[in-house]
This record gives C-alpha cells, sequence and structure tokens, in this order.
C-alpha cells in the first residue's frame, strides 16, 4: 500500500494473499450506497463486511467523521462511525486494482481536514455534465469531499433559473442535471456548493438586463479579465434577483455552504461592495446558509459567520484567521498555473509560509515565472480588522481549476495531473512528507491505476497524436503561471504597474487544440531522465531519440512551433553524449522558455554540470 494516495495513516502488516480477479460481494447488512460502491471497485475476489456506527444521511456535511479501519481476513472488515468513512475505506481498497498481491493486516486512516475540496469553473468553458460525473468518481478515489461549482462568471451563466431563465447561457445545467449531480455526489461521500459570483464577474448577467449594469456592458463578453462593469448592487432590480437567485440555488443545493463570489470588483467602492456582501450573507443565513466568500470580501462590516477562501496568497488565509472568520486555503493549490506536484505539495494548508515558501523555491521550473510570482505575492492588502476573542479555523483546502484554458477535452489532464498530491496534502496534513521521487512514482501509478479503472485516462494524447516526435513532446511542459493566460508582454506590463492587461493572447472562442494544451503540467519523463542523470546510468537510451527528433520534425507541420525548443533538446543530447563543449554556455538558457513551452530537463543538465564545474 505504500503507492496508494492519500497514503493511510497506519498500515499493519500481515500474512502475503493474492488477489483474485473476480467478483466481490457484500456479506451481512449493508445499505444500497455501500451495495453499490462494492458493485463499483475492480474485480478482487473480497467479500466486505460493513459495521457502521451511525445511520445513513442522505448528504454529507462538514464535519462528519471519514475516519475508517480496515481489517483483512478471510473477509474485509470495514469499520466506521459513518458512510462516508467506510466510503472513504472502500477508496483505498480500489487503490490495490493493479496489485497481485498484498501483504496487509489493517488499515487505520483518518482525515485531518474537514474540507478536501476541488472547484470546477464551468462558466469560462462550459463543462458538461458526464464530465463533472467523471471527476466525482476521481474524486472519490483521492478521498476529496467537496465539488465547488463556479456556476457563474462574465463569460457564462450555467443555471437556469425558473424566475429568470433569460440569464442562462446557451450551455448551462438545468435543476433536474444540478440534482442528479448532487445525488452522484453523496453516494461518493462527496458535497456539491455551488457558487454564484456577485457582483463582479457578472457581464454574463448583462446580456439579459443590461439596465442592471454599473456602466455600458463591455460586450460581447468573450475576453478574459476583470471587466470594469458589474452588476449594481443599489439598484433594486439587482438586489431583488439576486435575493431569488440565492433562494432557488438554496432549494436545488442541500449542502450547508453556498458560495457568493466578492472577488475582482472593479468599479464599485469598497464600503458600498461591503454593504452589498453583508446583505448577500444576510440572505443565505436566512436560508439556512452558511456563506463562503473570496478574499476580497474581508472586511470590518463582514459578519463573522462567513467563511473566507483565501486566494490571493498565504497571507490572506492569516489575515482571515486573524480577524476571526473560518478559512478555506486555495492560494497555493491553482491547478491552471501548470505548477508542478512539487510547488503544490510544498504548502499544508494550516502550515509554515517560510518553509513552505523556501521549498518551492528550489524548484527550477518556476524560474522563468519567478519575477512574477514575487510581484504577486505583494500586491494583495488585506485591511487591519479588530482581533477577536476566538481565532478563525482553517477549515481545509481547495484546488482551483479555473477554466479560460480548459475544456472538457483536456479537463482529466488538467487536474489529475496534479490533484492526487493536493488531495494528500488535504487528506494528511503534516503527518506525510514525502517530497521525493517517490512522490512522483505514486502520482503516475494513481494515475494508472484511474486508467485502469476506467475513471480518467493517462496524459498521453498528444504523444499518441504525433508519435514521430514523442521523444521531443514527453520532455516539454507548458510555462507557469499566467505566463500563457497573459503572454509575455502582457505581464512585463501588470509587473511594471502599466495598469491591466486588456490585449491577451486567448478569448473564448480560442481552439484549444495544440501541443501545449494537450501535454501535462509537468514531464514525468523529464523527471525519469534526471534520475537516470544523476544517478550516472547510461543516457543511450535518451540520447539517440533526442536527437532523431530533430530531423522528425523538419518534415512535420509543427516545425514552427517547436523548432527552437526542439533545437534545444538536440543540443542537450550532444551535451550529455560529451559531443559538445557545455563550458562555454549557460544550459539553464536551453530550458526556455520557447513561447509557451519549457524543457526542463536543461535544468537538471546545467545542476550536474556545474556540480562537476562545467557551466
Amino acid at each position: 500500500m505504500r503507492q496508494l494516495m492519500p497514503l493511510p495513516a497506519e498500515v499493519l502488516p500481515g500474512p502475503s494473499r493474492r488477489i483474485e480477479r473476480r467478483a466481490n460481494a457484500v456479506a451481512g447488512r449493508a445499505g444500497m450506497r455501500l451495495r453499490a460502491a462494492v458493485r463499483r471497485l475492480p474485480p478482487l475476489g473480497m467479500v466486505f463486511r460493513f459495521d457502521v456506527e451511525v445511520p445513513a444521511a442522505d448528504h454529507p456535511s462538514l464535519d462528519d467523521s471519514y475516519d475508517y479501519r480496515l481489517r483483512f481476513d478471510e473477509e474485509v472488515h470495514v469499520a466506521a462511525d459513518t458512510e462516508w468513512g467506510a466510503l472513504a475505506a472502500l477508496a483505498t481498497v480500489a487503490g490495490l486494482a493493479l496489485d497481485d498481491s498484498m501483504a496487509v493486516a489493517e488499515v487505520r486512516d483518518r482525515a485531518s481536514f474537514p474540507w478536501r475540496g476541488l472547484m470546477i469553473d464551468t462558466a469560462r468553458h462550459f463543462i458538461p455534465m458526464a464530465a463533472l460525473e467523471r471527476t466525482l468518481d476521481a474524486m472519490w478515489f483521492y478521498k476529496l469531499n467537496v465539488l465547488h461549482l463556479h456556476l457563474t462568471d462574465d463569460q457564462g451563466f450555467r443555471f437556469r433559473s425558473s424566475a429568470y431563465p433569460e440569464l442562462a447561457s446557451r450551455d448551462s445545467y438545468s435543476v433536474r442535471q444540478l440534482r442528479q449531480l448532487v445525488k452522484v455526489a453523496a453516494d461518493r461521500g462527496i458535497r456539491v456548493v455551488p457558487e454564484l459570483d456577485v457582483p463582479g464577474h457578472s457581464t454574463s448577467w448583462l446580456l439579459a438586463h443590461p439596465e442592471w449594469g454599473t456602466g455600458e456592458a463591455d460586450l460581447p463578453n468573450t475576453r478574459f479579465g476583470v471587466y470594469r462593469t458589474s452588476i449594481d448592487p443599489d439598484k433594486p432590480a439587482v438586489l431583488k434577483a439576486v435575493d431569488t437567485l440565492c433562494a432557488e440555488i438554496a432549494e436545488v443545493f442541500p449542502d450547508e455552504f453556498v458560495h457568493f463570489g466578492g472577488d475582482e470588483v472593479a468599479d464599485i467602492g469598497r464600503g458600498r461592495q461591503a454593504e452589498f456582501h453583508r446583505h448577500v450573507v444576510k440572505r443565505l443565513t436566512a436560508l439556512g446558509k452558511r456563506p463562503v466568500c473570496w478574499d476580497e470580501c474581508l472586511h470590518r462590516r463582514l459578519p463573522k459567520d462567513a467563511v473566507v477562501q483565501a486566494w490571493r496568497g498565504m497571507n490572506a488565509r492569516d489575515a482571515a484567521l486573524d480577524a476571526g472568520f473560518d478559512c478555506l486555503v486555495s492560494a497555493p493549490y491553482y491547478l491552471d498555473l501548470f505548477y508542478p506536484a512539487g510547488y503544490h505539495y510544498a504548502f499544508q494548508p494550516a502550515g509554515d509560509l517560510a518553509a513552505a515558501e523556501a521549498a518551492q523555491r528550489q524548484l527550477p521550473q518556476l524560474r522563468h515565472a519567478r519575477q512574477g510570482m514575487q510581484w504577486m505575492s505583494g500586491f494583495a492588502q488585506f485591511p487591519k480588522l479588530r482581533k477577536p476573542r476566538k481565532r478563525g479555523r482553517v477549515l481545509g483546502g481547495e484546488a482551483c481549476m479555473w477554466a479560460e484554458l480548459v475544456t472538457e477535452e483536456v479537463l482529466d489532464a488538467r487536474v489529475w495531473s496534479r490533484m492526487p498530491v493536493v488531495a494528500e496534502r488535504f487528506w494528511r496534513g503534516a503527518e506525510v512528507d514525502d517530497e521525493g521521487a517517490d512522490l512522483l512514482d505514486r502520482l503516475a501509478h494513481s494515475r494508472r491505476v484511474l486508467a485502469a479503472l476506467g475513471t480518467v485516462s493517462e496524459d498521453r494524447a498528444a504523444v499518441d497524436e504525433h508519435p514521430q516526435l514523442a521523444a521531443l513532446i514527453e520532455m516539454l511542459e507548458p510555462v507557469k503561471w499566467y505566463w500563457r493566460l497573459l503572454g509575455a508582454d502582457g505581464l512585463a506590463k501588470r509587473i511594471g504597474g502599466d495598469g491591466p492587461v486588456v490585449r491577451r493572447p486567448y478569448d473564448v472562442k480560442t481552439p484549444l487544440n495544440r501541443v501545449v494544451d494537450r501535454i501535462p503540467a509537468e514531464s514525468l519523463a523529464s523527471r525519469r531522465a534526471e534520475a537516470d542523470l544523476k544517478a550516472g546510468r547510461s543516457m543511450q537510451a535518451w540520447i539517440a531519440p533526442w536527437r532523431e527528433q530533430r530531423r522528425a520534425l523538419e518534415r512535420h507541420p509543427l516545425f514552427d512551433e517547436l523548432h527552437a525548443a526542439s533545437d534545444a533538446l538536440e543540443a542537450i543530447a550532444d551535451i550529455v553524449a560529451g559531443d559538445a563543449d557545455a563550458t562555454s554556455r549557460d544550459i539553464a538558457k536551453l530550458a526556455g522558455p520557447f513561447g509557451e513551452y519549457l524543457l526542463p530537463i536543461a535544468y537538471a543538465v546545467a545542476e550536474l554540470r556545474a556540480g562537476t564545474g562545467a557551466r
């Protein structure tokens, strides 16, 4: 079980036994939810007997226990406080899908945080219901328990309201579909938390009701970024619509939490915004819900029962906690920024910030984005609020997949290439620390298990589409942070203080069908090559394909896009083979960026050469 993600808290060894590829069964009493979960398991030849203390509930709640114990003998005994814990136990068993045998007597496991979430942005690009249900299956496997649905933004309104049907985008979810999603989620021990983002990020509302805006709407709303115009909270029609929509959403989603956004409001003063947030909080509270909001909402007038989601750095977490607000941590877990797994793993939701930042500074793949990341760490200012008697609580964490550069076709690769390591942090917190090569080995193994279960495929789309360029494509990574979304020129203006960047290289109409859209955020092939290089093993199996890819590219339509990275990989092959003078060049520059691509193996070669006196 050493390869599982998340790693269980305690594994007691036992006699080795063979795993048989035949149907599973349930002995004794068990509810329909658990019986259905057993049927979804791979055939392992196991007979399950359940001992669940608390009667089954319709849906999980924040502080429900997910602790469990597995005991393996002639039967598999599953003991848990709740059905949710029993479902977590079955996820651990599912991780054995590729094993031929096991030598485990008992597993005892527990969750560090009650909120272990994944946010999916359905507004920038619509994510069909089938993809969301597939996401729930993978979330269960990794013991995640909150799907946060970002339903509205400037580019789309995905909730079909009965009171305001005109607001819904062409691609949107019906009430029936959303209720079914909630049921599917509950059957996997997962809560669904909806988000209606107000008052900013709301120009999609103005397509149907331009009179609701603070000014002339910037339409069509196909570009990305912050819009100057939003819905006007001073207008009675707007307040009525917000109140009505909150009531509709509260009725569709049974979870105790509803997210109301509150981020990046461009044209409403802090005082007006705070009063509006206070109004929404009171409305949701009256509906029996606990409000969640982004960290821009921190204000002395924000009621203390609101939960603050920290996205503008870990300082937002500390500001919220110091002011007495419970907090969700998202700042280090932005999956859309193409960070390597080690970056996300360095941060713990309630951990020490300085240690995490020191760890991520060691990651060479982030060198090209370092200046921008440092700028961003200081751009957010938080109000100094009176300290309450009781400090807030870190409820847990939530990874965010914003969808500017994500469609249904690339969703799985973008999320599950790194989400497993984040899930381990949410489940085990500081109790597990595995930042070496073993982490990536376990990550790759878990992805193979998911593929074997038929949940999500492995990240091979670009290689499979261009097999003759496999040696090049498998070594590439997308550039990190906001390089792709803003472009190099836009980043320079943003960091230099030249105001907001209006023209970006992408909008909602841009096809996401290039190689950079299909490669994983982190190249595991590069990590394997690096391991061989540092261990002093023969590199011939790498060198020859690295040279041959250059000749293959000359005859390929992708030449213009990939030629710079291809040249660099050929140069690296010559350096590794000893056929090029490495002392006269800065090898690290061979990592790029080359447009939107990185070649991270160059960093490993440069580090090794530096250690031997070469540069």
